[in-house]
């Protein structure tokens, strides 16, 4: 009697788990895809804004790609040993600062006279954009791009996208190519590696098939 009541018990968990689960595996991908979209509109309305502020009308983007300011105290393992040991000396001297300032600051209770510099969400978008009218391309642009989120309410928060400045596109895609190479190879083998797997797939369904149809025809040959 005990087991019949713990698999009906288990049933009636599946039944209702189950979709349960579904539910909410299904939300969670829809999420991405609004993310994904979401982010993808507000790189076209940002630049669009830009055009706009530059009395730049009648043009179509026709290439983007945003890359996030790195914090201030990265060191790029590509740059100069010289370069890179003088940002090592100044974020030493900057670390230094903060425990020296923390240390006083406990002592008579007031605040840190030096303050870590606030961390900003900041992107530099480059894009490229063409006349409607004649189809000409314009020169590569880069500009400097900020989000700031402010909280409305517990549950809610204001998102608002800042268009900082503009920059020199060829400075900005001394950083920004090859980390945009890398992304591109990456994002090139993951659509070769599904490609390789479907094909494969493809011919595994089509040995299966001929399996079945020489196995069909072996029976009809059979019969005859």
């Amino acid at each position: 009697m005990s087991n019949t009541f713990l698999i009906i018990i288990l049933l009636i968990a599946l039944a209702v788990g189950i979709p349960w689960w579904l539910k909410k595996k299904k939300e969670k991908n829809n999420a991405g895809i609004i993310s994904s979209r979401r982010d993808k509109d507000e790189v076209w309305k940002t630049v669009k804004q830009f055009l706009k502020d530059e009395n730049d009308y009648g043009k179509e983007i026709v290439d983007s790609y945003v890359a996030k300011r790195n914090p201030v105290d990265y060191i790029n393992p590509n740059s100069p040993s010289s370069v890179k040991k003088n940002l090592k000396y100044v974020n030493k001297i900057r670390e230094e600062q903060v425990k020296q300032a923390n240390r006083e600051a406990k002592k008579t209770g007031d605040k840190p006279k030096f303050q870590r510099p606030k961390v900003r969400d900041l992107y530099v978008v480059c894009f490229v954009t063409k006349s409607i009218k004649t189809g000409k391309l314009d020169a590569p642009r880069a500009i400097e791009v900020e989000v700031v989120n402010n909280k409305i309410s517990k549950k809610e928060w204001d998102r608002k996208i800042l268009i900082n400045q503009k920059l020199d596109y060829d400075t900005e895609m001394e950083w920004i190519a090859p980390i945009r190479f890398a992304e591109d190879l990456k994002t090139r083998k993951a659509n070769e590696a599904a490609a390789k797997k479907e094909e494969k797939a493809k011919q595994k369904r089509m040995a299966r098939v001929k399996k079945q149809e020489a196995k069909v025809k072996k029976q009809r040959s059979k019969k005859n």
